[in-house]
């Protein structure tokens, strides 16, 4: 009589396992960010925002970058790249991904300081890097690549505020046709108008839109490690 086959049964089972709240959580906090960009910085021909803290009732100032910012272009670092260089080299691709995709290498050829701004100048016709920036958070660590542009706010620009109000910027992206490549030049960016409300406004924005954004962060962190243990479990507990 023939032996019955073993049933075969993974050792550990598991029941909801879901990373649906992660991703829900996540969604809301990417919302309110875009919500807060909406009633806290003002529109093109207004004076004032919707939303605003206590305390602030000066209008704001319509204000070029040449007037509140120095402009610097990048060099070109192709032939000195060394992954196991000390310096990062910040091009369109680091940029893009927020940090995550990275060349390094040995020589400073243009050191980026803190609280600089690297905005990216060309990209591909409807390109997603266009007019992206990366805030710099510390002195001696990155290097700026060619085609990519180092702002310096003046002191009384709040350098993060800088950052968000210049970030894929409406005004940047009307120069991509969505034909040619675009490249923006140094009259481009200098051209740039906003409206600024004071320093202490400035900084009191910048530090909400910091706080939301390591949220956003935390979130996207939790939710991949969720995912790639999901992954795993999946792997090894089905035969």
């Amino acid at each position: 009589m023939d032996k019955k086959p073993e049933k075969l049964v993974p050792e550990v089972r598991f029941k909801g396992f879901t990373d649906d709240w992660e991703q829900r959580k996540l969604k809301q906090l990417k919302q309110l960010k875009k919500a807060m960009l909406q009633q806290l910085f003002v529109d093109k021909n207004c004076k004032q925002p919707i939303l605003r803290f206590k305390n602030f009732n000066d209008n704001w100032e319509e204000r070029k970058l040449s007037d509140i910012a120095n402009y610097r272009n990048g060099k070109a670092h192709e032939q000195y790249i060394d992954m196991n260089g000390i310096y990062t080299v910040v091009n369109s691709k680091f940029i893009s991904t927020n940090g995550k995709v990275k060349k390094f290498s040995n020589k400073p050829i243009e050191l980026l300081k803190k609280g600089e701004i690297a905005f990216v100048l060309s990209d591909v016709p409807n390109g997603k890097a266009l007019a992206k920036t990366y805030l710099i958070d510390s002195d001696n660590k990155y290097s700026l690549n060619q085609r990519i542009a180092g702002i310096t706010p003046s002191s009384d620009i709040n350098s993060y505020f800088l950052y968000i109000l210049m970030n894929r910027n409406r005004y940047f992206l009307k120069f991509d046709d969505g034909v040619g490549q675009t490249n923006l030049s140094k009259k481009d960016i200098e051209e740039f108008k906003e409206n600024y409300p004071l320093f202490n406004e400035q900084q009191k924005i910048a530090n909400l839109f910091s706080k939301i954004q390591t949220l956003i962060t935390l979130r996207q962190d939790n939710l991949t490690q969720l995912t790639t243990l999901k992954k795993y479990l999946l792997q090894n507990l089905f035969i």
